[in-house]
C-alpha cells in the first residue's frame, strides 16, 4: 500500500452503494494517468475508486463520466492477469480526500500538496 495522489479521467460516473447497515460509499472507475520519467515511457492504469468518508462520497456525486479528478488516498497496485495477454496493473485506491485543481497547480509549478495535506 501506498499512500499517495492520482490524477486520472473518469470512466463511469460514480456509483452509490451500501454497506448490511445502510452506511452509503462510492465506487468509481478511472483511467489514472501516467507520465514519463527519463526513458522510461508511461502508460496509463485502471484505478478503481472507493470512498467511505461521507464528504468525499458527497464530492464525488457532484462528478460525471468524463470528468479529470485528482484522488489523494491509499494506492494498492494489483496484478490481474487474463489469459494469454500480458500482465495488467490495476490500482485500487481508498479515497481519503480529492484535490480539486491539482492538475492545473502541478502545471504551473504549484502543485502544494503539503499545504492540501495540513503539513507546514
Amino acid at each position: 500500500m501506498i499512500d499517495g495522489i492520482v490524477s486520472g479521467k473518469l470512466l463511469l460516473k460514480p456509483k452509490p452503494m451500501y454497506t448490511i447497515r445502510g452506511t452509503e460509499y462510492m465506487i468509481a472507475k478511472m483511467n489514472v494517468y501516467g507520465y514519463p520519467v527519463g526513458n522510461l515511457k508511461a502508460d496509463d492504469l485502471d484505478g478503481d475508486i472507493i470512498a467511505f468518508d461521507k464528504n468525499v462520497c458527497a464530492e464525488l456525486k457532484r462528478y460525471k463520466q468524463g470528468d479529470v479528478i485528482s484522488i489523494l488516498g491509499i494506492i494498492t497496485p494489483i496484478y490481474e492477469p487474463k489469459a494469454a495477454q500480458p500482465v495488467p496493473i490495476t490500482l485500487k485506491i481508498t479515497a481519503r480526500r480529492l484535490y480539486v485543481g491539482y492538475l492545473d497547480f502541478q502545471a504551473h509549478g504549484k502543485g502544494l500538496i503539503f499545504e492540501q495535506l495540513g503539513c507546514r
